[in-house]
């Protein structure tokens, strides 16, 4: 190719050229959506299965002889929703130019669901029954268990992220990897008060 063609392609550049992210969203944050509503469809696969055992087939929940421990998982559930709030105020406070905020922020909520998960641990040992109890405390222990393995896999990514921090990596114009905790934790946090609602404060003896 000829100088002059050279230069007349860098003056003229082509009309069609190729984006490949018009939404504007970092490639990681897209995956992770993705990502995430492939586990809506997991959790929703579940959540109809507790649903055909309770509706259709009538079974008794809790079953007979067992108690759920509502009021003590209530203490739990807040603890999890105040760690999505101190979650979302640290990487508020990152955006307005604070490391340290956005640094307790996280190191907040990693404790706050590491409480969650041991109280969880604490509940599997002291319900009283086992998966093998029936279909219902088999739905029971998937449901909770699939929801504390995310947990878990939450906590990896918010101490991944506080390693980060601590190494400076994160800028207010480069963060894909905050954001991505971010919604991922919340999401942990949308589940558990959908599976809250239906399994602890929906009880039904004798149906």
């Amino acid at each position: 190719m000829s100088a002059h063609a050279e230069t007349s392609h860098a003056e003229h550049p082509a009309e069609h050229t190729f984006h490949p992210y018009k939404t504007g969203m970092n490639p990681g944050v897209v995956g992770l959506i993705i990502f995430l509503v492939s586990e809506i469809a997991l959790f929703g696969s579940f959540f109809l299965q507790y649903g055909h055992n309770r509706i259709l087939q009538g079974y008794t929940w809790p079953q007979e002889g067992f108690e759920i421990p509502a009021d003590a998982t209530s203490i739990n559930t807040a603890i999890l929703i105040t760690s999505s709030f101190t979650c979302e105020f640290g990487l508020i406070a990152f955006m307005r130019g604070s490391r340290r905020g956005l640094l307790w922020g996280l190191v907040a909520s990693f404790l706050l669901g590491a409480v969650f998960l041991g109280l969880q641990v604490h509940e599997y040992i002291t319900i009283g029954f086992t998966p093998q109890d029936g279909a219902m405390g088999a739905s029971f222990f998937c449901l909770t268990g699939l929801h504390g393995a995310h947990v878990f896999v939450g906590l990896c990514l918010l101490l991944f992220c506080i390693i980060r921090v601590l190494r400076g990596h994160f800028t207010q114009d480069k963060h894909p990897a905050l954001l991505g905790t971010s919604i991922y934790w919340h999401f942990v946090d949308v589940i558990w008060i959908i599976l809250f609602t239906l399994v602890y404060l929906t009880p039904e003896h004798g149906a």
